[in-house]
């Protein structure tokens, strides 16, 4: 019992990728632990916009000095967010992401279909870590 315990917190400390390569490991069904990874990596994306969200609204002033830092740059911002996106994802973590689209303002309807593919794309590429997949490919 306390192995589900341990999958959900490395899940949540450390993503998709420890979470996967921790439950394939334990010997969890695969599919059950990609399905349960990904839920719990869009939730913790979910949770942590909403504290920013929440921190930009107790302090009025942050955001609006957010707003008037980025302003030039809005444009560029908003042509490249979905590549951002979808790199940083890979390179940072999908709720690093989150919280600099946030800051950032992107727009929500980049924002939101874009994290979430790019989240599942990087938890298929766990996945495929965890189960060695990309060995058997590289070994053809």
């Amino acid at each position: 019992m306390y192995q589900i315990y341990l999958y959900i917190l490395i899940s949540i400390v450390f993503e998709s990728g420890g979470g996967m390569l921790y439950g394939v490991a334990v010997g969890f069904n695969p599919l059950w632990v990609f399905a349960v990874t990904l839920t719990i990596n869009i939730l913790t994306v979910f949770a942590s916009m909403f504290v920013v969200d929440r921190l930009l609204a107790w302090r009025k002033g942050l955001k609006s000095w957010f707003e008037r830092r980025t302003v030039r740059g809005q444009k560029i911002i908003n042509k490249y967010a979905l590549l951002g996106i979808v790199a940083g994802v890979f390179v940072l973590s999908p709720i690093q992401v989150a919280i600099i689209c946030r800051l950032l303002g992107i727009q929500s309807s980049k924002f939101f279909p874009t994290l979430i593919g790019a989240t599942t794309l990087s938890a298929l590429v766990s996945m495929g870590i965890a189960l060695g997949i990309f060995k058997l490919i590289l070994h053809w």
